[in-house]
């Protein structure tokens, strides 16, 4: 940035003026940083691509040469534009945020080397998500170990009995359709008047019709 790279000579006046900016940024209600709203790139602007070519895309950039998050702001600017903290730790979205104030108070040439080059850059982050992806097709190996899965048993349920006197309710169970209906002999009576039919005390299904 032009400003943040800090050119010698030339701080002076443009220092007092972003101080002036920022005092009525602040006065107004607005604080700056904060409005994630606004963190869309202004028009002309690829903020990801200036990041990468700035910071290799890294928004959380801190080398310690001076100049902090992805689009590489001095302590100083990143004050006098309302940013909080270090810009290093401060949200994508809160860096842009900032960003286009400086945009709009210095206009591209803060960032004097990368405005001029950022169409080589657009699109450049996207491909950074993909190299991840053959990382997750080798972990699946891991898992290779042979391991014996237990042999699937098919629960054998009860059937309808044509000549039951009584239909099998929702949340039923034999214990209490014998304890309703006052079942001599309680539920394994009517396992016994159902022979060939309740296969599976267990697994009775609404609908079906038993002999009580």
């Amino acid at each position: 940035m032009a400003f943040n790279r800090g050119k010698q000579g030339k701080q002076g006046s443009a220092a007092r003026t972003i101080a002036k900016v920022a005092a009525v940024g602040i006065i107004a209600g607005a604080p700056l940083g904060l409005a994630v709203g606004t963190a869309n790139a202004a028009p002309g602007m690829d903020w990801d691509a200036l990041a990468q070519c700035e910071a290799s895309g890294n928004w959380a950039a801190n080398t310690g040469n001076g100049f902090y998050g992805g689009l590489q702001f001095t302590q100083q600017t990143w004050n006098a534009y309302g940013g909080q903290g270090s810009a290093a730790n401060a949200s994508r979205e809160q860096q842009i945020a900032v960003a286009e104030r400086v945009l709009a108070g210095q206009g591209p040439q803060a960032w004097p080397s990368c405005s001029k080059r950022i169409g080589a850059y657009v699109g450049k982050t996207a491909p950074a998500q993909k190299q991840a992806q053959p990382q997750r097709k080798a972990q699946p190996q891991q898992r290779q170990a042979p391991v014996q899965q237990a042999p699937v048993v098919a629960l054998e349920g009860s059937k309808s009995n044509p000549g039951g006197n009584y239909e099998i309710k929702p949340g039923d169970t034999l214990s209490k359709i014998a304890e309703a209906n006052k079942v001599a002999g309680g539920w394994e009576a009517i396992v016994e008047k159902n022979k060939g039919f309740i296969t599976n005390p267990d697994l009775i299904f609404p609908g079906d019709k038993i002999a009580i």
